[in-house]
């Protein structure tokens, strides 16, 4: 049995691997995809910290406090604007490579960006913007061959195995290639780390690859683990209009450098939007494109980025999808739309990761730890996965076993919690006899419910749209099931699209129910219908898939809501 399972292989979770497996602990990774196959390499922006003489944690803890709406949990993004600096220096003596002024040399300075919502340039980056694939390629070159990971790819996990109240291991289906003719597997282990990304997917426009199914999510909700402010889903405003998936993403350090939001005048909007003007938080540079799009009729308005000098260089990635769109970035506008990109919220941890299930943690997107509240700061999103990553290792080999009322934590009864069910979905296998036929009917299905979670659930919200949003889904959930009970049993990359698209249903339903209940706009989360915060602030609390609980931000608990 392996001490420590690490379910994802992006920033959080090799950083996680890695620190275990340095302690001494046996480490396995499972990831769906190949090691490197992470929505890590997809960051463009860069890690926010504070390096500079003229920065400060301080300053930090107040810009990020300052997006999230007044979600963010203050002892959890303590220890993110503390650690930072510190998990961003050892990141480098792995070999991760920044850049740097001057000439670039390694004695040079590192050269710092302003991205939305910060209120000075914190934000390092490679390669101009290739930052998360650098920062993912030293950390798989760190990790690979450590003698104490053990690494399994193209592995899907299913369920959390949960024995008593604890998680004990997780049902996985292998790779084609080595699946036994039993289906998936038990792999036990004695902690199990989440780290299996966010749940983009969900919608027909967004920037996350293919693999980034809210798997970790489902698992724990079907577990019963405290699962929290999934409504909040940040949809970066500036993804290139253009018909490719993931869609490309015109980082905010364009912004930063000096490009403009234009509407389809020409006119510069975003100064009368926000004291920030171009640089204010996403949620708000998303909602001002979201409104004029829908009351004019467009599909798109212009980010216009001529000003920046020596583009190519500077910005070679959206340089190159750019060019693939036909597009000049010296000469032409830049055709721009919000696309799904960040899930705010997630699995329930405290300060180092634990979730509300002894056994079991969670690090990265996937968990909700408190940091981005209801609105994730831009470029928080590695350095939280080099953190708390690194943070979950250290509690698991000091000989922590569960969860402890700090930062986001505190919101949750652990002394009364729910029972939790018994594993679910343990081997859910497609029911097909025709399996290339039904893979394609399964694929309708997904982009069904990628569709009307778009039309329904999107940037701007009300109580009708989300009403269709929760009979999309129900409608979807029945189709599925019919379709199971309508054939003999199949595996193979059929069996592996359905079973993504029952994870998707499963994070759905939490969406669309929170967001149903949540009569209140707040950071990521706008309400036509109810355009203004309310107080208290309060989280909406998932146990399972049909439990759920509102509690005051940091307040007692109340009584559990079914």
């Amino acid at each position: 049995m392996t001490e420590v399972l690490v379910l994802g292989s992006g920033v959080a979770g090799l950083t996680a691997a890695r620190t275990a497996a340095e302690a001494g602990l046996s480490v396995t990774v499972l990831t769906k995809g190949e090691l490197a196959a992470s929505a890590t390499r997809y960051a463009q922006g860069g890690v926010a910290a504070a390096l500079s003489p003229a920065d400060s944690p301080a300053l930090h803890f107040s810009d990020t406090l300052s997006a999230g709406g007044g979600l963010c949990d203050p002892e959890a993004v303590r220890v993110l604007v503390g650690e930072g600096p510190d998990r961003l220096r050892e990141l480098m003596a792995l070999g991760a490579s920044f850049d740097r002024t001057g000439d670039g040399g390694t004695g040079a300075p590192l050269a710092l960006a302003r991205e939305g919502g910060h209120s000075l340039a914190r934000v390092v980056h490679a390669g101009g913007d290739a930052t998360g694939h650098e920062v993912e390629r030293a950390l798989v070159a760190a990790t690979r061959n450590h003698p104490g990971v053990t690494i399994g790819e193209g592995w899907l996990a299913l369920a959390l195995h949960v024995e008593g109240r604890r998680v004990t291991g997780v049902w996985a289906v292998p790779p084609a290639s080595s699946a036994p003719a039993g289906g998936p597997v038990l792999v036990p282990a004695r902690h199990v780390v989440l780290a299996c990304g966010g749940a983009g997917q969900l919608y027909s426009v967004t920037t996350n690859p293919a693999l980034s199914t809210g798997d970790g999510v489902a698992m724990a909700l079907a577990a019963g683990a405290a699962v929290a402010d999934v409504e909040f889903i940040q949809f970066h405003p500036t993804a290139l209009h253009h018909p490719v998936m993931p869609r490309p993403l015109l980082s905010e350090a364009l912004r930063g450098e000096g490009a403009v939001l234009r509407d389809e005048g020409g006119v510069a909007f975003m100064a009368a939007e926000h004291p920030l003007a171009d640089l204010a938080p996403r949620d708000v540079v998303s909602r001002a494109i979201a409104r004029r799009l829908v009351d004019r009729g467009l599909d798109h308005l212009w980010l216009d980025a001529t000003s920046i000098d020596d583009f190519p260089r500077r910005f070679p990635t959206i340089w190159a999808h750019c060019h693939d769109a036909g597009l000049d970035p010296t000469r032409d506008w830049l055709p721009v739309a919000p696309a799904a990109h960040y899930l705010c919220g997630g699995v329930v941890t405290d300060v180092d990761g634990a979730a509300s299930l002894p056994g079991l943690w969670a690090c990265g997107e996937v968990a909700s730890t408190g940091i981005h509240g209801a609105n994730r700061l831009a470029s928080n999103s590695l350095l939280e996965g080099l953190v708390f990553g690194h943070r979950a290792a250290v509690a698991i080999a000091a000989g922590r076993t569960g969860a402890e009322p700090t930062g986001a934590m505190r919101s949750v009864p652990l002394d009364d919690l729910p029972v939790t069910p018994g594993p679910t979905n343990r081997c859910s296998p497609v029911l097909t006899s025709d399996p290339e036929g039904r893979r394609v009917r399964v694929a309708g299905l997904r982009d069904r419910l990628q569709r009307d979670m778009t039309t329904f659930a999107g940037v701007l919200r009300d109580g009708p749209g989300l009403d269709r949003a929760v009979a999309a889904v129900a409608a979807v959930d029945a189709d599925v099931a019919a379709a199971e009970a309508d054939g003999v049993l199949s595996r193979g990359a059929a069996e592996r699209d359905a079973a993504e698209l029952r994870t998707l249903l499963a994070v759905a339903r939490a969406v669309v129910s929170a967001a149903s209940e949540r009569h209140e706009s707040r950071g990521s989360h706008h309400r036509l219908d109810f355009p203004e915060p309310r107080q208290p602030v309060e989280r909406i609390v998932h146990f399972g898939p049909d439990r759920r609980m509102r509690i005051p931000a940091g307040a007692a608990v109340p009584e559990l809501e079914r």
